[in-house]
C-alpha cells in the first residue's frame, strides 16, 4: 500500500538555496504543503550573500526583492595601476533577513503568516531515502510528493581531485563616525601579493556600519587569521576610524573546482552546491540559486527531475568554462601573479560582459574575450601540463 504523502514538497537544507526555494514555492504554489529541513539549529547560518542586480530574472523579482537587505547603484575595484567604478547595481541578502522572511512563511515570526503551508524542522539529521521520502533522526520516515536536495557543498575531502579554494573572514563593525565611502569595493587588491591572490571586500551597510572581508584564493581550504586582521586593521586606519565595535564575524570557504567530479546521482533533484548550481569561477551562489528555485517552483511536479536535468545540461558548457578558468588560475599562473588575471578582467571588459559573466549567462563571444590575451606574465606552463596527469577524469574545456 502506497503511503499517503504528508507534504507536496520536502526541501532538504535550510541554507540559501532551500530558503529561496521556500519563498518561490510560496509565491508560485501558495496551496502547496512544504516541509523545510535543516540539520543545524537555525536556518541560513551566518552569511552575507551579494550579487549583481542583473543576476535576477524579471519573473523572480516579485518574491525575491523583499529579501534584499542592502542595495547600491554600483561598486569599485582597485588594483595596482587600475581603479574602476562598475555601474552595475549591486545588492546583498543577509542571513537574518532571509531567516526572518522564511520563518514568517511558517507563522513563526512577525509578518504575514501562512499556517499549514510551510513547516520548518531544525536540529535533526535527514537521510533522503527516495524521490518521495526522507528519514528524520535515523528512525522517522516522512513521505511527500517530491523531495528536493538543497544541501550545502561537500567537505573538502569530498570534492573532485582538482580544486582551489576561495576562503574569507569578514568582520562587521559599528563605527563612531561616518565611513568614507557609500558604495562597495568588491576587490581592493594591495600591491604585496607575494603570498598569493588576496584582497579586501568592503560593504558599507550604512553611514556608520561596514563589513570588511579578507579574501584569499588558495590551494588549501584554510585562511590566515593573522593576515586578515592585519589588512582589516590597516583599512580601518586608512579610513580614519578611531573606535569600531565588532558586531559580527563570518567565515567561509568556497570550492573553485577545475576538474569534473564523477557524480553519484542521488535519489532527488539537487540544487545549490549539492547539485552544482553555483558559479565555480566566482563563488557567487545567488544567480543560479534563484534560477533553480524558479525552475522547481514553476515546473509540473511530475516533471521536476526531468527539467532540472535538462537545465543542468544547458549550463554544462558554461560550467566547463568556469572550471577551465579555475585550472588556468591555479595551475598555469604563479600565485603572486594571479591578481593580474582579475585586473585584466576589469580592465578590458565592458559592463554588459561583466554582468553576463557573473549572472552565468555569458556567451561564447564573452568567453573568448575573457581568454584572449590571457594569461599574463608569470606563467608556469610545465606545471599546467603536469597538473593534468593526476586528474580523476577529463577536464571540460
Amino acid at each position: 500500500m502506497t503511503p499517503v504523502p504528508e507534504f507536496d514538497f520536502c526541501v532538504v537544507g535550510g541554507g540559501l538555496q532551500g530558503c529561496l526555494l521556500a519563498q518561490a514555492l510560496a509565491h508560485h504554489r501558495p496551496e502547496a504543503r512544504v516541509l523545510l529541513l535543516e540539520r543545524a539549529t537555525e536556518l541560513c547560518g551566518n552569511h552575507t550573500w551579494s550579487f549583481h542586480e542583473t543576476d535576477v530574472a524579471v519573473q523572480a523579482r516579485v518574491w525575491f526583492d523583499p529579501l534584499v537587505a542592502h542595495r547600491w547603484p554600483g561598486y569599485r575595484v582597485r588594483f595596482p595601476g587600475l581603479s574602476r567604478r562598475v555601474a552595475i547595481p549591486y545588492a546583498t541578502i543577509t542571513s537574518d533577513r532571509l531567516r526572518e522572511a522564511t520563518l514568517s512563511l511558517a507563522g513563526e515570526a512577525a509578518g504575514p503568516a501562512r499556517p499549514g503551508r510551510l513547516v520548518i524542522r531544525t536540529g535533526e539529521s535527514c537521510e533522503i531515502r527516495s524521490p518521495t521520502s526522507v528519514r528524520l533522526g535515523g528512525h522517522a520516515d516522512v513521505f511527500c510528493r517530491t523531495v528536493i536536495d538543497c544541501r550545502g557543498r561537500a567537505a573538502p575531502s569530498g570534492l573532485p581531485g582538482g580544486a582551489g579554494y576561495q576562503t574569507f573572514i569578514g568582520h562587521e563593525y559599528q563605527l563612531d563616525q561616518r565611513w568614507p565611502t557609500s558604495e562597495p569595493t568588491v576587490m581592493d587588491v594591495r600591491a604585496d601579493q607575494a603570498g598569493g591572490f588576496e584582497f579586501l571586500y568592503e560593504l558599507p551597510f550604512g553611514p556608520d556600519r561596514v563589513l570588511l572581508e579578507y579574501t584569499r584564493f588558495n590551494e588549501t581550504p584554510t585562511c590566515d587569521e593573522g593576515r586578515a586582521a592585519e589588512l582589516i586593521s590597516t583599512r580601518l586606519a586608512e579610513a580614519g576610524v578611531h573606535a569600531a565595535k565588532l558586531v559580527r564575524t563570518e567565515r567561509g570557504c568556497l570550492p573553485m573546482p577545475y576538474a569534473t567530479a564523477s557524480r553519484n546521482e542521488g535519489p532527488a533533484p539537487a540544487g545549490g552546491y549539492a547539485g552544482g548550481w553555483y558559479h565555480a569561477a566566482t563563488g557567487y551562489s545567488m544567480p543560479l540559486a534563484i534560477r533553480f528555485a524558479e525552475l522547481v517552483a514553476r515546473a509540473d511536479p511530475e516533471r521536476i527531475a526531468l527539467e532540472v536535468t535538462a537545465a543542468a545540461s544547458q549550463e554544462r558548457l558554461r560550467r566547463g568554462f568556469a572550471h577551465f578558468l579555475n585550472r588556468l588560475l591555479f595551475c598555469l599562473v604563479r600565485p603572486e601573479d594571479r591578481w593580474k588575471i582579475f585586473r585584466r578582467f576589469y580592465g578590458v571588459l565592458p559592463e554588459e560582459r561583466i554582468a553576463r559573466f557573473y549572472a552565468h549567462r555569458f556567451t561564447f563571444t564573452d568567453a573568448a574575450r575573457i581568454v584572449i590575451g590571457w594569461p599574463p606574465a608569470g606563467l608556469a606552463p610545465i606545471r599546467f601540463a603536469m597538473s593534468f596527469v593526476s586528474l580523476p577524469g577529463p577536464v571540460p574545456t
